[in-house]
């Protein structure tokens, strides 16, 4: 059976680091073209100099997703390059670290902005074609964040919980069309994410997956076309019994996630 990632262009959002570069370093692997976004040009280069040992094409793209316009840019972009996205993975996510009353607005507005608006917008410009070739698909990445809400990460795993639901109604909408979307819900993940986020009372490290394994997860879910996975068995465990307990109670269940060191 031929792979199917060989031949065909992915286009990675947040693939400068973590997550993002690891599926850069699984796909160029397989054969994969690579559209690579990112807001920093100097580590996305670096991700592109480190995968392009496999010989496919690698290019860079710039781009912060904060802003309104940039998903735009990317798709004029990408066909400036003459390349056509098979794969979507929107793989970028940021989030404001505390309670929800502590923050201003514009902060709150950008993790909606990134994690919500963005993932949308790109999928809505790209999907389209993917139908119409009848291949290719779309890979989120949300967190089990998105399975509860969290009192000290309120925005981050509300975005988190539309693009769970979302991804599973667009898979269903793709039954028959040869289009796939997929949604990867990865537990805590050793990236670097808690720093930048100021999470300063990070989970035990035995709860940590690697970047590597998580990518390989979710690789795997979208081949087998599977609309949602959680990589990491005790939190698909905890997922579920937060399905099974009232709302109220999820909710408070959460509030110890990531609290600030006193």
């Amino acid at each position: 059976m031929p792979d199917l990632f060989r031949g065909t262009t992915a286009l990675i959002t947040g693939a400068s680091r973590g997550i993002g570069a690891a599926f850069a370093d699984r796909l160029a692997g397989r054969g994969a073209n690579l559209i690579l976004v990112g807001r920093q040009r100097d580590t996305l280069e670096e991700v592109a100099a480190r995968v392009r040992v496999h010989g496919t094409r690698v290019e860079v793209l710039p781009a912060d997703l904060a802003e309104g316009d940039a998903p735009a840019r990317i798709e004029r972009e990408v066909g400036v390059m003459g390349l056509t996205v098979d794969h979507l993975i929107n793989n970028a996510g940021i989030g404001v670290h505390g309670y929800f009353a502590d923050a201003t607005a514009a902060r709150h507005v950008a993790v909606v902005d990134v994690n919500v608006r963005a993932v949308t917008d790109l999928a809505a410009r790209f999907l389209p074609g993917m139908i119409a070739r009848r291949r290719g698909g779309i890979l989120n990445v949300a967190s089990t964040a998105g399975v509860q809400g969290l009192a000290w990460l309120p925005v981050y795993s509300g975005t988190k919980a539309y693009v769970i639901t979302w991804s599973e109604a667009v898979w269903v909408s793709l039954r028959g069309t040869g289009v796939r979307c997929c949604c990867l819900c990865p537990g805590p993940v050793d990236t670097g994410f808690f720093e930048h986020n100021d999470l300063t009372a990070l989970p035990p490290r035995f709860a940590m997956q690697s970047a590597e394994t998580v990518a390989r997860a979710g690789l795997r879910a979208y081949q087998k076309d599977k609309s949602y996975t959680i990589s990491f068995l005790p939190f698909r465990l905890m997922a579920w019994s937060v399905r099974l307990a009232p709302r109220w109670v999820a909710a408070m269940m959460g509030a110890g996630y990531a609290r600030r060191k006193q």
